[in-house]
């Protein structure tokens, strides 16, 4: 009982962080499995399960208060889908240190300029200032990238995603985190499907985190409405910053 109360304790507090900046929650998740003793492909394992999960939950609510770019949400899963499987295999097969260095420290420095940018960044329409073409590219580029990154290290994508709607599209903070949970959904189902034919998941520790999801999920995305934009971007930023930083100590410190 003990356990499964701290899986699903778990499960709450990634969920809640998660769906409020768009991450997805596996950056609380990843570590504290490592910690409770699970080996790293089982850990990303069953914080994949959480984070899709915890998807479903989120962009449920967050689609009552805020439509979704239709087009743009379809250009961008298209790859994320598929990368999300390959990321998820390459857990079991390929080395992940030199990858996740050079991503994070580009992420890190994405993270930053969240953070230090002054002021509220004026919403435009999405294409506005560039072409409809260049901006559906530059969503499916964006979500290819993020798959990948999702799959390696147990992660929602969203951390890849958040920083190029915002600085490549021109979102608004609270679309841009919208608009990141509902493409971590069917993504992050790709990956759980590719760890279920490995059969990595320890579905104990899964099903009790994914619990807590949904209702981390559920309180989430009510916070994140109700902060400015401006309170929204430094949340955002300073949890991708922690985030990035882990993950770098990660690849770093592993012999």
């Amino acid at each position: 009982m003990i356990d499964l109360a701290t899986y699903f304790l778990i499960g709450l507090i990634a969920a809640l962080l998660g769906s409020m900046t768009g991450l997805g929650g596996g950056f609380v998740a990843v570590p504290a499995l490592y910690y409770l003793g699970l080996p790293p492909p089982t850990a990303i394992a069953v914080s994949k399960v959480m984070v899709f999960a915890n998807s479903g939950a989120s962009t449920y609510r967050y689609s009552r208060a805020i439509k979704l770019p239709t087009k743009l949400y379809l250009s961008v899963i298209t790859l994320m889908i598929p990368t999300a499987y390959l990321g998820a295999y390459l857990v079991v097969v390929i080395p992940q240190r030199l990858l996740i260095i050079v991503v994070g420290l580009v992420l890190l420095a994405g993270s930053l300029r969240i953070i230090l940018s002054e002021g509220e960044k004026k919403v435009e329409k999405i294409g506005s200032r560039m072409s409809s073409r260049k901006t559906y590219f530059f969503g499916a580029i964006s979500g290819s990238i993020a798959g990948v990154i999702a799959g390696l290290t147990g992660l929602g994508g969203g951390i890849v995603n958040v920083p190029a709607f915002i600085y490549l599209l021109n979102l608004d903070i609270h679309t841009a985190v919208s608009l990141s949970m509902a493409c971590i959904l069917p993504s992050s189902f790709s990956s759980v499907i590719r760890h279920i034919i490995d059969g990595i998941i320890l579905w104990r520790a899964a099903v009790p985190l994914s619990a807590g999801a949904l209702f981390g999920g559920w309180i989430g995305p009510r916070i994140s409405l109700r902060l400015s934009r401006r309170k929204l971007r430094k949340v955002v930023g300073t949890i991708i910053a922690v985030a990035v930083l882990r993950i770098l100590l990660q690849a770093i410190l592993r012999v």
